[in-house]
C-alpha cells in the first residue's frame, strides 16, 4: 500500500497522450498501490472522464475563470495532499502556483510533467515570454520537481527556458503493452496505413494526405482517427484530391486497439512532437512506424526501429511508404523491433514504480524540512 494522498491537476480530459498517461498512472496507483487519488481538470469537454470513474478515481471540474486559483488553493489546504502533480501548461501554472501558496500547514511536494515541445516554449512575443518566465519561476522552489517525457523535451527546457539540468528528471512515457500479439500477415491483399491522434496543425496531416495522393496505389488505404479543429479542412482536402476511396476519417474513440490490430503501417507526420504515445501503442501492436524526423519521434525510431522522412516533405514520405508497401519482410522486421523495444523500455508498470520512488523521496525530503 502507498500511504499517500495524491492530487493530479490536468488542463483537460480530452483524447491525448498526456490524458492517456495520467489514466494509466492512476490505474496502476489504484490497483497495485492502493493510493488515494483525486483528479482536477478545467475543460468541461472530458470524454475520458468515464475511464477514471471506472477505477474509481474522483474527478472534479473547476472551470478556468477568476475564481480558479483561490478554489484550487482552498482545496489543497483543506485536503492536505502529500503530492500535487500537474500535466499540461494551464494546469502547470495554476496548479503549481496554488500548491506552492498553500502554506506550511499543507506544503505538498509539487511535480510537473512536461509533455510536449509546446508553442509557448519557442514562440516570439511578450505573451509567450511571460508564460515561459512564469513556468520557469514556478519550477525554482525546492519542493517543485520537473519531469520530462523525453530527452528532446529535457533539452528544450534547458536550452530555451534555462532550466537547470539537475532540476529535471527524465521519465519516458509509457503504456500498457499488449501481450501475445501475433505478427502481421506478410502478404495482405490491401495494405492499411493508420494515423491516430488529434487533428490539429502541429500533426501536419496534410503532408500524409498529399503523400497518398502521390502514390495512389489501389492496394493502399489510409485510416485517420481523431478529432480537432482541422477535421473539416482535412476532409475537404481528401475530397479535393479525389481520395475518398483510399482515405477514410473516423471519429476518436476510447477503443483504439481494433484500429491498430486491423492496420499494417502506422504513420505520424507531426511537425514537432514531445515523444508520441501513439508510436508506443503502434509498437505494442507490432506495427512498423514511419515518422517525421523531429525531436521525440527520432528518439523512438532511432537504432533502426522505424523509418524517418524529412519533416513536411510528402515526396519523401511517399517513398518511405512505398518501401514498406513493396517489402513485407521490412514491415515484419520493424514491427518486431518496435515490439521488443516497447516491452523493455515503456511498460507502465515500470514507469509508475519509478514515479512512486520519486514521490517517496520527495515526501521524505518534506518531512526533514
Amino acid at each position: 500500500m502507498l500511504n499517500m494522498k495524491i492530487l493530479y491537476i490536468i488542463t483537460g480530459l480530452r483524447f491525448g497522450g498526456a490524458e492517456k498517461l495520467l489514466y494509466l498512472t492512476c490505474k496502476q496507483l489504484r490497483e497495485k498501490y492502493g493510493a488515494e487519488i483525486r483528479v482536477i481538470y478545467f475543460d468541461p469537454y472530458a470524454p475520458m472522464r468515464s475511464l477514471f470513474a471506472g477505477l474509481p478515481v474522483q474527478t472534479i471540474l473547476l472551470r478556468r475563470n477568476p475564481a480558479l486559483l483561490p478554489r484550487l488553493l482552498l482545496h489543497i489546504r483543506r485536503e492536505r495532499y502529500n503530492v500535487v502533480h500537474t500535466h499540461l501548461i494551464h494546469a502547470d501554472i495554476y496548479g503549481r502556483l496554488a500548491a506552492l501558496l498553500a502554506g506550511p500547514s499543507a506544503s505538498p511536494a509539487v511535480f510537473s510533467t512536461v509533455h510536449d515541445l509546446d508553442w509557448f516554449r519557442w514562440q516570439k512575443g511578450l505573451y509567450f515570454y511571460l508564460v515561459r518566465k512564469i513556468d520557469y519561476w514556478l519550477s525554482l522552489p525546492q519542493r517543485s520537481h520537473v519531469i520530462a517525457i523525453s530527452q528532446s523535451v529535457r533539452n528544450l527546457l534547458i536550452e530555451k527556458q534555462n532550466y537547470s539540468a539537475q532540476k529535471i528528471v527524465l521519465l519516458y512515457n509509457a503504456i500498457e503493452v499488449a501481450t501475445d500479439v501475433a505478427p502481421k500477415p506478410s502478404q495482405p491483399q490491401v495494405i492499411r496505413c493508420l494515423y491516430l491522434g488529434r487533428l490539429v496543425k502541429k500533426k501536419n496531416i496534410p503532408c500524409l494526405i498529399h503523400a497518398l495522393a502521390l502514390l495512389r496505389a489501389p492496394n493502399l488505404l489510409l485510416t485517420i482517427v481523431g478529432e480537432g479543429e482541422e477535421e473539416a479542412a482535412l476532409k475537404q482536402l481528401v475530397k479535393d484530391l479525389n481520395l475518398t476511396s483510399l482515405i477514410h476519417v473516423h471519429p476518436t474513440t476510447l477503443e483504439v486497439a481494433p484500429y491498430y490490430q486491423q492496420s499494417d503501417i502506422f504513420i505520424l507526420p507531426s511537425s514537432y512532437e514531445g515523444l508520441g504515445i501513439v508510436i508506443l501503442e503502434a509498437f505494442s501492436h507490432r506495427l512498423p512506424v514511419i515518422g517525421s524526423n523531429v525531436h521525440g519521434i527520432t528518439e523512438l525510431l532511432a537504432d533502426d526501429r522505424g523509418l524517418l522522412f524529412d519533416n513536411g516533405d510528402p515526396v519523401d514520405l511517399a517513398e518511405r511508404i512505398k518501401t514498406l508497401l513493396q517489402n513485407p519482410e521490412k514491415r515484419t522486421y520493424y514491427g518486431n523491433r518496435g515490439y521488443e523495444y516497447v516491452q523493455r523500455h515503456h511498460d507502465i508498470q515500470h514507469y509508475v514504480a519509478k514515479l512512486v520512488d520519486l514521490y517517496a523521496e520527495a515526501k521524505a525530503d518534506r518531512a526533514k524540512a
